[in-house]
C-alpha cells in the first residue's frame, strides 16, 4: 500500500474495493515471484521449440506443444508472462500457415483428390435427396459441415489458382538494324607509300599551274584561281599558288587597285632579305565570296583546267 493511501483513508478504501473486484484467475498483481519466474522459464522453452516444429513434418508435435501452452496459460496472471505466451502463439500460427502452403495434395501419405471425392459421395449417399450417379445431397453435406464450421464452403474454393486468368503481356518487337556491307565505308588508312604519292601529286599540280601562269601572265589573281565549276578546286588552286609565292617565283601587284598575278625574277636569299620587302598571305574564301567573285568578274571558264576528282572506297570490315 502506498504512503498516500495510508494518509488518505478514503483512497485506501477505494483501493480495497477495486482489488476485491479483480478476477484473480486472469490478473493477480500479488502472484508470487517464484511462480512467475518458473512460468516464464517454461514459456521461453516453448518459444525455443519452434525449430523442432519447423523440422517436424506431421502436425502431432505442434498439437502437443499448443496443448501444453494452454495449460501454462491458465497460470498466466501478469502482463509480462502474457506477452511471452502471445509471442509463442504468433510463432506457431506462422509455422502452421507455412505447413499448409507446403502441403502437397495428391502425393504419397497425403490426402488424394480421388479419396476426397469418394468420401464426399459416401457422405451424400446417406442423405434423402441423393440420386445415384446423378445428384449429390448438398443440403445433407452442408449439415455435416456445420459441425466443424460456421458456414459451409462452396466447392469453387477447391479450384484455387485454376480460376486466375493469366495476364496478357503486350511485348513490342524490336527490329535490329542491319547494315548493308556494300554501302559501308570506313576511313582510308594511309600508308607511307600513299603519303609519298600525295606529295608527288601536289608537286605535279604546282608545276602544272606554274606552266599555265607563264603562258597567261600577267592576269587577275581571282580570274586565275577561280574555277566556276568547283568550289573545292578553287580552294586547291589558291593553296597551290601560295606554294609558288612562298618559293618566290610569283608575286601579286596591287598598284592598279586589282590583284595582278605574274612571274618574278628568282633572287637569292640574301638579295630578297636585303632589297625586297617580302610578304606572304593565304587568302580565306567561303561560298558567298566564291559566288561573288564569279559574278563580279563574269567568270564562265576556268583558266586552270578542272582536275579529275579521286574518290577512295575502302573494302572490308571495320569501324564506320
Amino acid at each position: 500500500m502506498s504512503t498516500q493511501a495510508k494518509k488518505d483513508p478514503g483512497l485506501n478504501e477505494v483501493n480495497e474495493v477495486l482489488y476485491s473486484q479483480i478476477n484473480k484467475q486472469l490478473y493477480d498483481p500479488n502472484q508470487s515471484a517464484e511462480e512467475r519466474r518458473d512460468l516464464r522459464v517454461k514459456l521461453v522453452q516453448q518459444t525455443e521449440s519452434r525449430r523442432e516444429l519447423v523440422a517436424q513434418d506431421r502436425g502431432d508435435k505442434l498439437y502437443q506443444i499448443i496443448s501444453k501452452s494452454n495449460v501454462l496459460f491458465e497460470n498466466v496472471k501478469n502482463t509480462q508472462e502474457a506477452v511471452l505466451d502471445s509471442r509463442f502463439m504468433a510463432i506457431t500460427a506462422d509455422i502452421n500457415t507455412q505447413k499448409v502452403k507446403n502441403m502437397s495434395i495428391g502425393q504419397e501419405n497425403e490426402v488424394t483428390l480421388d479419396e476426397f471425392v469418394s468420401k464426399i459421395i459416401t457422405a451424400s449417399e446417406n442423405g434423402p435427396k441423393h440420386i445415384y450417379r446423378q445428384r449429390l445431397d448438398w443440403e445433407h453435406l452442408g449439415k455435416i459441415a456445420t459441425k466443424f464450421s460456421k458456414k459451409a464452403h462452396t466447392t469453387d474454393f477447391l479450384l484455387g489458382p485454376l480460376m486466375v486468368e493469366k495476364k496478357q503481356v503486350n511485348r513490342t518487337k524490336t527490329t535490329r538494324l542491319t547494315k548493308n556491307k556494300e554501302d559501308l565505308v570506313r576511313p582510308q588508312q594511309l600508308k607511307e607509300g600513299d603519303i609519298k604519292k600525295q606529295e608527288n601529286e601536289t608537286s605535279k599540280n604546282v608545276n602544272a599551274i606554274y606552266k599555265i601562269l607563264t603562258e597567261v601572265q600577267p592576269i587577275n589573281y581571282f580570274k586565275f584561281v577561280t574555277n566556276p565549276e568547283s568550289f573545292s578546286q578553287t580552294v586547291e588552286n589558291i593553296f597551290y599558288v601560295s606554294f609558288l609565292a612562298r618559293s618566290g617565283v610569283v608575286g601579286i601587284d596591287d598598284s592598279t587597285g586589282q590583284p595582278i598575278l605574274g612571274l618574278r625574277q628568282v633572287l637569292n636569299v640574301e638579295s630578297i632579305e636585303d632589297v625586297v620587302s617580302k610578304k606572304q598571305i593565304i587568302m580565306g574564301i567561303d561560298m558567298n565570296d566564291y559566288k561573288a567573285i564569279i559574278e563580279t568578274y563574269s567568270i564562265t571558264e576556268s583558266v586552270i583546267p578542272t582536275r579529275e576528282s579521286v574518290q577512295a572506297v575502302a573494302r572490308g570490315s571495320g569501324w564506320y
